[in-house]
């Protein structure tokens, strides 16, 4: 089983420790998944990510290279910007979703944990006569996620960077080795969780150090630790699909609401014919929408009940839950789910069969935050 970095500082917390993602044993929870999700809410959370996969594209091709493969524009990104792509099969389906942060020296590309093998192997077998080196560095960096209102304010305080809540998302900037960080810390603006929030990248060996700093200039900011369960219902909430639950490679963008994951006019790329079709002489079969259940359900029963039920309108089948939660923000059991294009429009009525019965539901757009 894999560990992270931080995972004896989380022992230490007495954090509750699970497998997730594949292999890698994971913080759930240092105190309760709701305190934890009102902290981000409120004030500010950190969380480890660094099981989440990273690459590395050096090489005077990259940019070019990179920008052939998947959905979204890179060769017209300067140094400082990023963007959220995907790479697909020739189908269309989605192989791998990804941020991308050009660098001043590289193309950073943080993904999934269950697509970091496989976008490896997708992108080297297209490395031919490029001048492009392509590494896989997820054990040997780090990644501390920062989420919440108050987040950029301890961003600014621990990296001595002024004016960040400028920067759009998905840019991103860098604190170079000093006296106190002995390597570069790469900051990207990712607010995956309906708040701001901030990706902080370093060296593994430095990992300790930056999480003890945040924990310790956070306290003014009412800072606390969050697990794995509180990032999973404030994703939710937000919106965000996230790949093994919404996203797969059964799974075209379009279906998941993904354009802003494809530049429309850029030119051919792996799977562009079936996307450009589906876009201006069609339309999905399905959408991904959010579901407000109409029972109570705590998080652990819509997690053990809700997960991959079919939803019907009336007697016909029209799809099934990809994720599902108690939302404390909202005070209601929520889900993800596919639907059939008939039952898209917000304010639909649902029944969802689950292992316990059937419950019903009313379909939202997302995200939840905004839909009510």
């Amino acid at each position: 089983m894999k560990t992270t970095p931080l995972y004896p500082i989380h022992e230490q917390l007495g954090a509750t420790l699970q497998k997730q993602h594949l292999d890698w044993n994971i913080a759930t929870e240092f105190t309760d998944a709701v305190s934890e999700h009102h902290a981000v809410r409120n004030n500010v959370g950190i969380a480890d990510v660094s099981y989440r996969g990273r690459h590395r594209l050096t090489g005077e091709d990259r940019a070019k290279f990179l920008h052939r493969i998947i959905s979204n524009d890179v060769e017209s990104l300067s140094t400082g910007q990023g963007t959220y792509a995907t790479i697909l099969t020739h189908r269309g389906k989605i192989i791998a979703d990804m941020n991308i942060s050009v660098l001043e020296d590289a193309i950073s590309i943080d993904t999934a944990p269950e697509t970091t093998e496989s976008l490896f192997n997708e992108l080297d077998k297209y490395i031919i006569a490029d001048d492009v080196e392509f590494s896989d560095v997820t054990l040997e960096t780090g990644a501390i996620a920062v989420h919440g209102p108050k987040s950029t304010d301890l961003v600014q305080s621990v990296l001595s960077i002024n004016e960040l809540a400028a920067l759009p998302e998905r840019y991103n900037c860098c604190r170079e080795a000093d006296s106190l960080f002995k390597h570069t810390i790469v900051c990207v603006r990712t607010d995956g969780t309906g708040e701001m929030g901030w990706t902080l990248y370093t060296a593994a060996e430095e990992l300790v150090l930056l999480w003890e700093t945040l924990m310790t200039e956070g306290a003014r900011f009412k800072v606390q630790p969050i697990g794995w369960n509180a990032l999973e219902s404030l994703r939710i909430e937000a919106g965000v699909p996230r790949y093994s639950a919404e996203l797969t490679d059964s799974v075209i963008p379009l279906e998941a609401e993904l354009e802003h994951a494809i530049d429309f006019e850029k030119g051919c790329y792996i799977g562009q014919e079936i996307v450009a079709r589906m876009k201006y002489r069609g339309h999905p079969n399905r959408l991904l929408r959010g579901i407000e259940i109409d029972a109570n359900l705590t998080s652990q029963d819509c997690h053990r009940h809700l997960l991959g039920a079919r939803i019907f309108k009336e007697d016909k089948e029209v799809g099934w839950i990809t994720s599902a939660t108690f939302a404390p923000t909202l005070e209601k059991s929520i889900a993800l789910g596919y639907v059939r294009m008939q039952v898209t429009a917000a304010g639909s009525r649902v029944r969802i069969e689950t292992s316990e019965g059937a419950v019903d539901g009313t379909v939202v757009l997302l995200p939840f935050l905004n839909s009510n």
